[in-house]
């Protein structure tokens, strides 16, 4: 059983035993870690990405608010941002426990057994500005068409950490999370009576498991901004076999049929699975169409 909808998320110093931080995100679907981060590494990340943040740019999707900005693509902008959360030693054991897959198959007489590491699924920061409404509460495995039927906490594709680079409150957009959802079927539905919020001081973290619903709070404040960073990673099962886009080359791609270019991978799969800054890959190669389009 999951905590209750009014307990908060558990909560543990940086340094505790991994053993006891998947017990929780498995029994919870969601765990916290105070102070995953120092301060001078979170001032080395907002530094490295406040130039992205000062530029005039907005996603335009309606998943964000309008007063919500997003930066994406942060592996090739912030290498701080590399070196302090996908190198951190917590994040890489919770990764890898809970989305490496291992399996068994015969080839031929021999019976092989084979490892498919995590990957990389998504890595973008978001500043929630004042009076920003809340998302509606969602899995992030969705996005993976995953299937939820036998009550396994494992039974996902995903699994998000969301690191703090400023306060987050309840007030000013804290992530709302439904303890114990990750193990529901796909038919019971979520309510917002049901939520905890994830506040966090800056450096701090939220495992969420990509089975877990949760949700962007909604920022009630008026002059506060509440920022994060967005780390998503997958089953490195979920992609081609043969990689398409080292196969062949963004100019030879703009040459092909739109159906053969959707076949390469530049079409995005709804809800949100290939994109490129929350557009459709597409964009970058179909110079007819540039118009800005939600990816549902």
């Amino acid at each position: 059983m999951g905590l209750t909808a009014v307990s908060p998320i558990e909560s543990f110093a940086n340094g505790t035993p991994m053993e006891k931080v998947l017990e929780a995100l498995y029994r919870d679907g969601a765990v916290r870690i105070k102070g995953l981060l120092s301060p001078a590494e979170i001032d080395e990340i907002n530094a490295e990405i406040k130039p992205y943040f000062d530029a005039d740019f907005n996603s335009g999707l309606d998943v964000f608010a309008k007063q919500t900005k997003t930066v994406c693509g942060l592996a090739g902008k912030s290498p701080a941002a590399v070196r302090h959360i996908l190198q951190h030693p917590t994040v890489k054991a919770a990764v890898n426990d809970v989305l490496t897959v291992t399996t068994q198959s015969w080839w031929g007489d021999a019976r092989n057994s084979c490892t498919s590491p995590p990957l990389l699924s998504s890595f973008f920061t978001v500043r929630v500005g004042p009076g920003s409404a809340r998302q509606g509460l969602h899995r992030d495995d969705q996005d993976h068409h995953a299937t939820h039927t036998h009550g396994d906490p494992r039974e996902t594709t995903k699994l998000g950490c969301i690191v703090a680079t400023s306060k987050t409150t309840r007030a000013n957009g804290a992530t709302e999370v439904v303890p114990g959802s990750h193990v529901w079927d796909d038919e019971r539905k979520p309510k917002i009576e049901e939520c905890t919020y994830a506040e966090m001081d800056a450096g701090d973290c939220v495992f969420i498991m990509g089975n877990c619903y949760h949700a962007a709070g909604s920022n009630t404040t008026t002059d506060e901004f509440r920022s994060v960073i967005v780390t998503l990673f997958c089953k490195g099962v979920c992609r081609a076999e043969e990689n398409q886009f080292l196969a062949v080359s963004k100019e030879q791609v703009a040459k092909y049929d739109h159906d053969v270019q959707d076949l390469l991978g530049w079409k995005a799969s709804a809800p949100f699975c290939g994109w490129s800054d929350f557009r459709n890959p597409y964009d970058l190669i179909r110079a007819e169409d540039t118009t800005q389009r939600d990816l549902f």
